[in-house]
């Protein structure tokens, strides 16, 4: 029987607010008996226009330096006797994670929001979309 999978989808450009994803999907596992794998989206331009002047290249270049970013942030969290993977992936974010969940056959996903402030009562759109339109349980977990 293959054991629960949680997808914690961090933002490599907010780490620090991110690690509390991280920090939540391993008590999250612990609790669960479960595996994590730890997601990056690779944010794709929506127009197809703007697609045809990057370089291939330079796609493939940005997925490897993602790739290493992600593993060396996920080295720095205590897994205690989690199993977890990396995945990097790209497109629209919150399509792209609930595609991937749904592949996955995930129980859940763990995802960051900002804080709310007053002139932003509402969680970020990613998480919101997620929180939404996924087939699985959410988990919007805000930065400590």
């Amino acid at each position: 029987m293959p054991k629960t999978k949680i997808i914690a989808a961090v933002d490599l450009h907010h780490r620090d607010w991110d690690s509390c994803v991280v920090r939540e999907a391993i008590m999250l596992a612990q609790s669960h008996d479960a595996e994590v794998e730890l997601v990056f989206v690779i944010p794709d331009q929506q127009n197809s226009y703007v697609q045809e002047y990057i370089p291939a290249d330079m796609r493939d270049r940005v997925e490897i330096d993602a790739r290493k970013d992600l593993e060396a942030y996920g080295a720095q969290f205590d897994w205690g006797e989690i199993d977890h993977t990396t995945e990097i992936l790209r497109g629209v974010v919150y399509e792209t994670l609930i595609e991937h969940a749904d592949e996955q056959s995930a129980r859940f996903i763990v995802i960051g929001a900002n804080k709310p402030s007053v002139k932003d009562l509402f969680i970020g759109p990613n998480a919101a979309r997620v929180a939404r339109y996924a087939s699985c349980c959410v988990l919007v977990v805000r930065p400590e």
